[in-house]
């Protein structure tokens, strides 16, 4: 970590006692927040161990839950604003 500027996390798989599956691929992210013109950008960089992994998290859906979570960021966002100024 290097607030507020980045952090990096490990995003794997557990079980129900959240104990890592070792046998299900992972990937490292990579989070950025840089200053522009006009605010702020968050830059997600992931990388994984294999284009075997990769294309399995694919499969498994991946690209449309990350699609789904980032498209929620600007509602969280603005909610966390909102309590800022409550």
């Amino acid at each position: 970590m290097e607030p507020p500027h980045l952090f990096e996390v490990n995003d794997g798989f557990a079980d129900a006692e959240g104990n890592p599956v070792d046998t299900m691929p992972s990937t490292t992210m990579r989070v950025t927040f840089e200053a522009t013109d006009s605010g702020s950008r968050l830059v997600v960089l992931s990388t994984f161990a294999s284009v075997e992994a990769l294309e399995q998290l694919l499969a498994m859906g991946m690209l449309e839950g990350l699609t789904a979570a980032m498209g929620q960021l600007d509602d969280v966002l603005a909610s966390v604003q909102g309590d800022a100024t409550n």
